[in-house]
């Protein structure tokens, strides 16, 4: 059935231009998952690498694994792990927080504590870890439910070695 409608230059066949975006829109939202996980999975990856060394003893090619991985989110790792919780969260996103790249910075700043403790440097390990928990506790509300499981987990973890 094809009837022409007044005004338009193609006949109507049943199948609109809104339909069609409909199945866009879900196409484009799979494709933005796939790509979310993909980065979870390397994001995992890095830190699981660092953190093998970390307990492995070789702290000094964790040390500048980690300077290196921070670098690459836009901080320097001494100055991160130096600054108070305020300016950090201020410098990761103003007005409003990047939930990913804080998500990034506690994590490596989580791993940067591990670090500075088997070294025996305890005043930048609480730092690190006071930093990591403030910004992944802010970053948490805007993230989706994997990486949120992941700051659920970490900040367990630097609770759990704070309090021992």
């Amino acid at each position: 059935m094809q009837c022409k409608l007044r005004g338009r230059p193609y006949a109507w066949k049943g199948v609109g231009p809104l339909r069609l975006a409909g199945i866009t829109l879900r196409m484009q939202a799979m494709e933005k998952r796939d790509y979310l996980l993909r980065q979870i999975e390397a994001l995992g990856r890095i830190l699981s690498r660092l953190r093998e060394m970390i307990v492995g003893g070789d702290t000094g090619t964790a040390n500048s694994q980690l300077q290196e991985e921070m670098r690459n989110v836009g901080l320097d790792l001494p100055m991160a792990s130096a600054l108070d919780a305020p300016t950090l969260l201020m410098l990761l996103g103003s007005p409003v927080l990047d939930a990913r790249r804080a998500f990034a910075v506690g994590a490596l700043l989580h791993l940067d504590s591990l670090r500075a403790r088997a070294d025996g440097d305890e005043p930048r390990a609480a730092r690190s870890a006071a930093n990591a928990t403030a910004v992944l506790t802010a970053a948490r509300p805007m993230l989706d439910p994997e990486r949120s499981a992941m700051v659920d987990q970490i900040v367990g973890e630097i609770r759990a070695t704070v309090s021992s």
